[in-house]
C-alpha cells in the first residue's frame, strides 16, 4: 500500500470486516462534513491531520 498521512493521523480508527477487508475511517466525519467518512488512498494533504500521540491542549 502507498504510503497515507491517514496511517499516523490522531482520528484515523482502523476498520476489519469480517471477510478481513480494511478500510481507514476518519473521525473527523462525525462531527464535520468536509471530512470523508472513509477517505479515498493514498492521503497526501489533509487540512484535519494531526500526528497520532501528540499531545493537544484541548486533550485535557
Amino acid at each position: 500500500m502507498t504510503p497515507t498521512l491517514c496511517e499516523t493521523c490522531r482520528w484515523m480508527r482502523e476498520v476489519i470486516t469480517p471477510k478481513e477487508s480494511r478500510f481507514l475511517l476518519c473521525q473527523l466525519s462525525i462531527t464535520n462534513p468536509d471530512y470523508p467518512k472513509y477517505p479515498p488512498q493514498p492521503v497526501v494533504r489533509c487540512e484535519g491531520y494531526e500526528r497520532r500521540g501528540e499531545s493537544h491542549a484541548d486533550d485535557a
